[in-house]
């Protein structure tokens, strides 16, 4: 496997922060004054958001464009950023301050900390051209890599960790295929292949034999069994799809999210709800979408230039302008602290 060692630094710089302000009409709306950085933080639970952007590295925090993030579980402060061009973004002090990590990868799509050990971090990104899955047991020091596409071109999309076993790993691929390792990435092996690249994956908050993926194509798929078989026939809730989420504390709750609005199941997708969005999904269709882990009742998400909170489950939102020509592309709840949401934004 090969190595790759850090040669960036944590260090400190006084910065410029933006503030947040009351807009004018509607009375409801809360704007944060142009970003001056696409990494933002609520520590209100996403009713208000700072713009975080102190960094010394020669990275604009400002430009990157924001696609995935990732929590420590057990370290409230140290947090993850993957970005399409600038590789990971790593805060040790809960977001005052950022620092670039030598990760080998540009583009970075899969990001994940095992559950276990917060030390131990999974990520995947594009290197020289091809799609790779690395791993680092040191919080991001050095890198190994234990997956590769077999040539340029087919990218590694998303990552899952079993929530009991954090040996066992899912991958995605887009050309349209499904692994799972079962020894933390030792080896890997293809379990599905699908009509469409499967843009992310996501287990049950109690049943780990529980997975959905949500396909490039707006539809889902689910497998009761681990990934051993997988079920191509859950109804409604399904066309558009670009986002899919499970409920945190409700075994069976899964949200679905996209061009065709938010809808919620109570039964692991045998039947939907809808909950009504602000505004027409259509043309401003959910791009991110984040459930508190302490209370299914407050669900957040994004669309376009706004954030929007529930706190009854989804039946009235409470909106949240963003004053940037950039759009709301992830939500993080933080994993020890459920008050602290993070919010990437990055290029229409």
């Amino acid at each position: 496997m090969k190595k790759y060692s850090l040669i960036a630094v944590i260090l400190f710089a006084s910065v410029f922060l933006s503030g947040c302000s009351l807009s004018s009409t509607p009375k409801a709306t809360t704007t944060v004054k142009v970003p001056v950085s696409n990494i933002l933080k609520s520590t209100d639970n996403g009713v208000t958001w700072e713009a975080k952007d102190k960094t010394q590295d020669k990275v604009n925090l400002a430009s990157v464009d924001v696609i995935s993030i990732a929590c420590n579980p057990y370290d409230g402060a140290t947090s993850y950023v993957g970005t399409l061009a600038n590789g990971i973004l790593k805060t040790d002090d809960g977001g005052e301050n950022w620092s670039l990590l030598n990760f080998p990868a540009e583009k970075v799509y899969g990001l994940v900390i095992d559950n276990m050990d917060g030390r131990i971090i999974y990520a995947s990104g594009v290197w020289q051209g091809r799609g790779k899955i690395f791993k680092s047991t040191d919080g991001g020091f050095e890198w190994n890599e234990i997956y590769t596409a077999p040539s340029d071109g087919p990218l590694v999309i998303s990552l899952a960790m079993s929530r009991k076993d954090s040996k066992v790993l899912f991958a995605t691929t887009s050309d349209k295929q499904i692994m799972k390792s079962t020894d933390a990435g030792v080896s890997w092996k293809n379990i599905y292949s699908s009509q469409s690249p499967v843009e992310k994956i996501v287990l049950d908050s109690a049943n780990d034999n529980l997975l959905y993926f949500n396909l490039a194509n707006g539809s889902i798929l689910r497998s009761i069994d681990g990934g051993n078989t997988i079920d191509e026939s859950l109804k409604d809730g399904r066309s558009g799809i670009s986002i899919i989420e499970t409920d945190p504390s409700h075994t069976n709750w899964v949200y679905t999210a996209g061009q065709s609005g938010l809808f919620r199941s109570k039964d692991a997708g045998d039947s939907w709800e809808a909950l009504k969005t602000l505004g027409d999904s259509n043309t401003f269709p959910v791009k991110a979408l984040a459930i508190n882990q302490s209370n299914s009742d407050e669900i957040i998400y994004g669309a376009a230039q706004a954030t929007y909170k529930s706190v009854d489950g989804g039946i009235n939102w409470t909106p949240f302008q963003l004053e940037t020509k950039n759009t709301v592309s992830v939500l993080k709840y933080s994993s020890t602290e459920t008050s602290v949401v993070y919010m990437g934004l990055r290029k229409k």
